[in-house]
């Protein structure tokens, strides 16, 4: 939990300092992501341009990791943060909360290694960094 929370936080501090968020993953525009998805516009020309699913995708498993934590956080020590388990209704619905972004996650895992295979050419560029 402590090597997810600081790694999350260290990579959701550089990517708003960085400009690297607004730069690549916003604004996702729900036109864009629906033309995406329905067109078949979701090839990989150049792979260091994310789609607008693409976007929505990283953006949204970056929200469950976010909830994760703080749900996470929220059932381990429900007195010692009675404010952060009041702020997600009570105990029962921060756990149902906190299972809902692990599947989440869970699932982008297992959509991201799909996609990843069914296009080669992003594996070599996963691989070899181009």
């Amino acid at each position: 939990m402590w090597v997810l929370m600081a790694r999350g936080l260290i990579y959701v501090i550089y990517g708003f300092v960085s400009g690297r968020f607004k730069r690549e993953l916003w604004p996702i525009s729900p036109r864009e992501v629906v033309a995406d998805t329905f067109s078949g516009r979701l090839t990989h020309n150049d792979l260091s341009i994310y789609n607008a699913v693409q976007r929505l995708l990283y953006s949204g498993v970056i929200a469950a990791g976010i909830v994760a934590v703080l749900t996470g956080l929220a059932i381990w020590k429900p007195v010692q943060f009675q404010v952060l388990t009041n702020f997600f209704g009570d105990f029962d619905r921060a756990q149902t909360i906190h299972f809902l972004a692990m599947c989440a996650i869970f699932l982008f895992l297992i959509l991201h290694v799909v996609m990843a295979l069914a296009v080669p050419k992003s594996l070599r560029a996963m691989i070899l960094g181009r």
